[in-house]
């Protein structure tokens, strides 16, 4: 049996160069989830995710994970699975329709996806795309006197006042943010300190994908070809940071990894309707403690429905490749994540500009990520 996102069937041997295990070093057998992994952690992290499994480390949850060790803790090894970039999503596809599917290999991509029974629902029909249409919050603005005043105030210099603009449209953005989530079918049903913690886990990969999205829209829409330079971030309407702004800003890293989330995103030549629900997506892909870890599954798992849906009625002719491409966009996310936030506790600490209370308890909170 193949599942989806198993790779093709392929012997170690035929691996040029050997690749090995991402997870333990082993040798891989092909691509799995998402990720070159071997045959036991692939079989371990689909046991995992099938059996809604939680493990608890004995010791400081930072236990060596090799060929040898791989067993003696499961909970290290199932993060490691995670932070490799093993897509959770990719286990979960195999059910939401109610089990295991026949498949079919796509020429044009290494993976045997899951191909779903047709159902002709069309963009009008999913009411879960419209509700999230209709919630989208509009791009901000910096050029706002409400605003203006307060990063004026704090500018010491170029790069700072440069930081102080994109402190405060992060602040704004999680406000309009955490309004955005509560209007989504189904999360304010879910527990009030469960919708927290959810927040407080996603909000920087969301306000990256809005990013992302913003700048591969803008592009698209203007001369820009594929084949020029990406060079710029559309922040808000009346803010574009450049390669030199992000390098004065010490925001290069940030920058880079960003754009190249842009890239993905005019490769797959992304429809609103799909950036719209993986953005909700984001939002649920967790691997946190939750006090009803059910009810959040639940949602991911209609998130998932309304993201196939999409993807055929927009793409009918490559639906599967295509929503295989799209869930490959996760583990980059992820990547920007941790970038994102060790570059704003970088500016928390060394104190360079004022940063307000919800943005400083979104980043200070503690989540076992």
């Amino acid at each position: 049996m193949v599942s989806t996102f198993d790779v093709t069937e392929t012997k170690p041997d035929d691996l040029s160069p050997k690749r090995l295990c991402l997870v333990c070093g082993d040798t891989a057998s092909g691509f799995h989830y998402g990720v070159a992994s071997c045959e036991a952690c692939k079989a371990f992290f689909k046991r995992t995710i099938q059996g809604n499994i939680e493990y608890t480390c004995p010791a400081q949850s930072d236990c060596e994970i090799n060929k040898r060790r791989r067993k003696a803790c499961q909970a290290c090894r199932f993060q490691k699975c995670l932070r490799m970039g093993m897509l959770k999503e990719g286990v979960r596809l195999d059910r939401v329709r109610g089990g295991r599917q026949k498949y079919r290999r796509n020429a044009e991509s290494p993976y045997a996806v899951a191909t779903l029974p047709p159902k002709n629902t069309t963009l009008e029909e999913n009411k879960f795309v419209t509700a999230l249409i209709c919630c989208e919050p509009e791009t901000l603005l910096v050029n706002d006197s409400t605003y203006k005043d307060r990063w004026t105030a704090y500018s010491k210099s170029p790069s700072d006042k440069t930081v102080c603009i994109l402190g405060d449209l992060v602040d704004r953005e999680l406000v309009a943010t955490i309004v955005w989530a509560k209007q989504i079918p189904g999360f304010s049903d879910l527990a009030l300190n469960d919708q927290m913690k959810l927040l407080q886990n996603s909000w920087a990969e969301i306000l990256s994908l809005s990013l992302a999205y913003r700048t591969h829209q803008h592009f698209s829409s203007s001369c820009y070809s594929a084949s020029m330079p990406l060079k710029q971030l559309i922040f808000a309407s009346d803010f574009v940071m450049d390669e030199t702004q992000s390098k004065q800003a010490k925001a290069e890293e940030m920058f880079n990894s960003c754009v190249k989330l842009v890239k993905r995103l005019n490769q797959l030549r992304i429809a609103k309707e799909e950036y719209l629900v993986i953005k909700a997506l984001l939002l649920t892909n967790v691997d946190i403690q939750l006090e009803n870890s059910q009810s959040v599954q639940k949602l991911r798992d209609t998130l998932l429905i309304a993201l196939q849906e999409c993807v055929s009625a927009l793409r009918p002719y490559n639906s599967v490749h295509h929503l295989s491409q799209l869930l490959l966009c996760l583990p980059l996310l992820r990547q920007i994540d941790g970038i994102t936030r060790r570059f704003w506790n970088g500016i928390k600490i060394e104190g360079r500009v004022q940063m307000n209370k919800l943005f400083l308890e979104m980043l200070e909170a503690n989540l076992v990520r």
